[in-house]
């Protein structure tokens, strides 16, 4: 089957390779002119499927009023925004019910497990080297009101494989020595040894190699516009190029995806979150953190990657918004100094990459995975903050879904018309 693959990011280029490897015909097709260059650039790095939980719990409609007036907010949502959020931020809270939000929890988990299980395959099987790290993560809390709801969701997916450890502050420390300085201000933490990090953009770089020595075409500059149809068939693409008539086509393009089919009838509810990382040099500091920690009240992250410490996290809705907030960093290297005080005194706080990057988020916590609405038209955006997490499983799911096969895991929650 010839297919061509809207996307060079993570969930793109993931896809791209496994069809080709099951013997499609695949062309890829980017905006920019590198792959991987926008969301899947330097995102936060874990894969965690500890983390299967999608941002609309329950009462996150109280968070998100108060942080319209608090420019400080982990989670803000920007005033100027909520006319184009109204829509889809009616859905995000309808879906925010306890039901709801746990049977997205429990969809998302099954595949986040499915998709760390591919990615190990996948690294093995190709030597892939990305900087990762299979150490586990962990959440650190300093006030034990706050591991309430995580430990309950925790003890949910407990039921359902997940592996975790609750941690008096000496447990803490003795799974992270680094935290030892502010071992009295923890009021605990859950520690989840089955998750992993590493860094996205490499992974993407190694993949997309290997998916040309097998053959995937990949063309960069390249704009896909919209899709064209008949008869309820999918017959081309509308390009920055012309018409690029195929039969097939996975869309994969993250944010760009509604706008694509904005023409096909089927609505995609998607909207940009904003995140933000800012990359550190830590080659000449001692006692690094050996793996990733949490800041849970913070929604934000330390993370290390091979001789680099990744500070990483906050969500903002701010449309498409990509420029870089510096009270955003300035709250990042906080986190920092909370969480190691010893390293935030060492780090050159002026040598630092920064990032801001706009993650795809259905309203309802899950990805769109498989066919729509008309024939030869697929789907693998709208994964959120878990795209790092899912993109391998979700690429071997679409290829199942593709081919007709049964899947491994159940597809139906991530059914693009669900």
């Amino acid at each position: 089957m010839k297919i061509a693959v809207i996307g060079g990011g993570l969930l793109g280029i993931s896809s791209a390779y496994i069809l080709q490897s099951r013997g499609h015909e695949v062309t890829l097709l980017e905006t920019q002119q590198t792959l991987a260059s926008e969301t899947s650039f330097a995102p936060g790095g874990m894969l965690t499927a500890s983390m299967s939980d999608p941002w609309n719990n329950p009462g996150v409609y109280k968070y998100l009023f108060k942080s319209l007036f608090d420019p400080y907010a982990a989670m803000r949502l920007h005033i100027r925004t909520v006319p184009s959020l109204l829509f889809w931020g009616v859905s995000f809270l309808r879906n925010s019910s306890f039901d709801k939000h746990l049977n997205a929890t429990l969809a998302n988990y099954s595949l986040a497990q499915y998709s760390l299980k591919k990615t190990r395959e996948i690294r093995e099987f190709l030597s892939l080297t990305y900087d990762h790290s299979i150490t586990g993560d962990m959440k650190v809390f300093r006030d034990e009101k706050k591991m309430i709801e995580p430990r309950r969701i925790a003890k949910k997916l407990q039921e359902f494989g997940l592996e975790f450890f609750e941690l008096d502050k000496y447990g803490t420390v003795e799974v992270e020595p680094s935290l030892d300085p502010i071992r009295d201000k923890i009021a605990g933490a859950l520690f989840f040894p089955q998750d992993e990090c590493g860094d996205a953009y490499k992974f993407c770089c190694q993949l997309s190699g290997e998916m040309e020595k097998i053959g995937v075409k990949v063309k960069t500059d390249f704009t896909a516009i919209d899709l064209r149809k008949k008869s309820n068939k999918i017959i081309g693409i509308n390009t920055s190029e012309g018409f690029f008539p195929i039969k097939n086509v996975v869309v994969a393009a993250g944010n760009s995806s509604a706008k694509l089919m904005k023409n096909l009838g089927l609505s995609m509810s998607i909207k940009p979150v904003k995140g933000y990382s800012a990359t550190l040099d830590v080659r000449n500091i001692k006692n690094i953190p050996k793996l990733p920690i949490v800041d849970d009240a913070m929604h934000a992250a330390v993370i290390p990657l091979g001789q680099r410490l990744r500070l990483a996290g906050t969500a903002e809705f701010a449309g498409f918004n990509t420029e870089i907030n510096s009270d955003r960093i300035d709250g990042l290297f906080t986190v920092l100094e909370d969480l190691y005080p010893n390293i935030s005194a060492e780090v050159d706080k002026n040598n630092v990459e920064t990032w801001t990057g706009l993650r795809p988020m259905s309203s309802d916590g899950k990805p769109f995975i498989g066919p729509g609405n008309i024939e030869g038209l697929y789907l693998n955006t709208g994964h959120g903050h878990l795209g790092w997490t899912m993109a391998m499983g979700s690429a071997w799911l679409l290829a199942d879904l593709i081919e007709s096969k049964d899947p491994e895991i159940a597809s139906l929650p991530f059914s693009p018309v669900r």
